[in-house]
Order: structure tokens, then sequence, then C-alpha cells
């Protein structure tokens, strides 16, 4: 092999662009020999060094650490990996949280042409902060308890997505409605009827809960998509549906 190549030569050979390679270079990465009048060249030597950060770079490592430990001839890298690895574990959970999110963002708009913006988000969000969602819950229900409430299929689950959408979608569009008026007090049904769907027990019991448990902080899925005037409307719709339900805890 030509012992002295020049940057672009080298670039060719690796793979690698030279606009890289003057980064590698001003990081004190892979650093060029000169020759007299300046000009960079490679050697063989510099072959070794970026299969090492081939490696490294595969392998998720920082350009930081890859100096670090291009700098060492002998690696002791086991506590490294084994950090690294938790790193790539986390990232493959975020992105499998990813695909997920989008799984029910199109089962979402798959059955209609348009969605209100804040509805999708407020899902998606809530798809997000799920496990959040859990711990709060736990505040209120056992282990096992929040375990059941969770243990349901996808499509189930985006079934109940779907129908949430609609029921808020069509409470949006009441707003400013008297609260008391049957039609309102149907959405809000539709709302209590899912909520013990999804708990399976009754409003009573729920309440009952809610009100004895020690809740430190706010339920992670909450606001609901609605603006401030939207939310008092409809947190007087719904203290109106539990006073009718005998239920005296007013709605959150």
């Amino acid at each position: 092999m030509k012992e002295h190549l020049s940057i672009g030569e080298f670039a060719k050979r690796t793979g690698v662009s030279i606009r890289t390679l003057h980064y590698y270079d001003e990081l004190g990465l892979l650093t060029p020999l000169r020759t007299e009048s300046g000009r960079r060249f490679y050697n063989n030597t510099h072959f070794v060094t970026m299969q090492k950060i081939v490696t490294l770079k595969f392998l998720g490592f920082s350009l930081e650490q890859m100096k670090n430990l291009i700098q060492q001839n002998d690696w002791s890298v086991k506590q490294s990996l084994e950090f690294q690895k938790k790193l790539m574990e986390e990232k493959l959970s975020q992105i499998q949280k990813v695909i997920n999110a989008l799984d029910h963002a199109i089962n979402l708009v798959d059955e209609q042409d348009a969605i209100d913006a804040s509805i999708f988000a407020s899902i998606i969000q809530g798809i997000q902060l799920q496990d959040e969602h859990k711990e709060w819950l736990k505040s209120i229900y056992t282990d096992e308890k929040v375990d059941e409430i969770f243990d349901i299929s996808i499509e189930k689950q985006q079934a109940l997505e779907r129908k949430f959408a609609n029921i808020l979608a069509e409470l949006k569009n009441k707003c400013g409605t008297n609260p008391a008026d049957a039609d309102v007090q149907q959405l809000i049904h539709e709302l209590m009827t899912m909520l013990q769907e999804i708990v399976g027990e009754d409003l009573h019991s729920f309440f009952e809960k809610v009100d004895g448990a020690e809740i430190e902080e706010e339920d992670p899925m909450q606001p609901l998509p609605l603006s401030d005037s939207e939310l008092e409307w409809a947190r007087e719709a719904m203290k109106i549906y539990l006073k009718e339900a005998g239920i005296e805890e007013e709605a959150q």
C-alpha cells in the first residue's frame, strides 16, 4: 500500500468525506502528518486509527469518548461498553415508543380526513406519558390493579382513543351551549362510561378512591385539550352530571 496518501486519496480509500477528515483533525481525533510545505498526508497508521473510529462510532460513542479511547494503546473498556449498551437500550426503548405513537397516530387519522390538532396532540402525548400515568394511578390503585387496567389489546386501546377523540370533538363543538342540555350530558355520560370500562368499577367507587388517596402530583395525562373557557364549561357539565349521579365529587 502506498505509504503517503493525500487527504483526497485517504478520503476515497476510507469512504470518509474530506470535510469530515478536516473536522477530525480539528478535534485531534485523527491528525494527519504534514509535508514541509504544510500539506496534509496520511499513512498506514491512520488506517488503523480510522478503523477504531468507525468501530467506536458504530457502537455509539461520542467524539470526545472516541478521542480518549484512541489515545490509549490498550483498552480497558468493559465499563464503557456496559454504559454504552445501557444508552443504546434506552434509545431503542425511545424508538419503540415513537413507533408505537406513530401506529396510534395513523389509527386516529385513518377513518377521518381531519382531526382537531389539540385533540390529536393530547392523545399522542398520552401515549408518550403512559409510564408516568401508570405511576400516578398507583397513588389510587394497587400495582396489580394498574397492570390490569393497562392489560388491554392494541385494538381495544386504539378503539378507545378514536371514541375519546370523537367525544372531545363533539364537546368542543357544543361549548357555549347550556351544559345541562341533554345532548351535552349524553356526551359526558359517554366519557364516564369509558372511564368505568377502563378502570373496571363504577363512578362512586372510583371517586371514593380518588377522594381518599394521597395524591401529591397532578395526573400527567391532564390537562384536556380544551381552552380555558372550554374547560370551565366542561367542568360545569361534569359537575351537573355527577350531581345527578349522586356523586358530590367535582370533576377535576
